[in-house]
């Protein structure tokens, strides 16, 4: 069992993934089935699953310096985990944000501390925005981080690959889900 790493789903909630959600964005539709498949994968290899909700409220929003799409509202149903995702309650953690990066101002650094993890598997929404934040602490906190390919995603497929390049020459391990996987059960990460 690999206790010493965790994936990282970065915002995959209603708002995002839905169709009728604020800033739906059809590959996080597409994404979700693979997601899903990868998160029991890893948890059955005893990685620890970490869900990221991003969360707000309407006066936070306009505190931001730069202003954003109205979504993610507290109490709307648009900050909710995607229902298509197996969220177990007990063994899963699920950790509000309110920024792009998993990192800034959560507890998350303090969680995988706490359980020892020094390797992360990031993927979910927005590469561009959310996975390059958390990514980009990650690699400040010096914690070893991959990305599999198939697993992010943004508004298109040009800027998804432009962010991947770049994170993978600079901030992380930009691999394939299935080598991840490979790495995983052969203790390889």
């Amino acid at each position: 069992m690999n206790k010493k790493v965790a994936v990282i789903v970065v915002d995959m909630v209603y708002d995002f993934t839905n169709k009728n959600g604020k800033v739906f964005y059809p590959i996080n539709e597409s994404m979700l089935p693979k997601i899903r498949d990868f998160i029991t994968q890893t948890r059955d290899a005893g990685c620890q699953i970490i869900y990221m909700r991003h969360s707000v409220t309407k006066e936070l929003l306009k505190t931001y310096t730069k202003v954003t799409r109205e979504n993610c509202i507290a109490g709307t149903g648009g900050d909710e985990i995607d229902e298509r995702l197996d969220v177990i309650e007990g063994k899963d953690l699920v950790i509000k944000k309110h920024k792009y990066s998993s990192f800034f101002n959560t507890n998350l650094h303090e969680e995988l501390k706490f359980r020892n993890i020094n390797t992360i598997i990031v993927v979910g929404t927005k590469t561009n925005n959310c996975i390059l934040a958390t990514v980009l602490d990650a690699y400040n906190l010096d914690i070893k981080t991959y990305v599999p390919i198939e697993l992010v995603g943004t508004s298109d497929e040009l800027t998804n690959e432009i962010y991947l390049r770049d994170m993978g020459r600079y901030l992380c391990e930009v691999e394939s889900k299935d080598k991840i996987l490979s790495m995983i059960k052969s203790d390889q990460l």
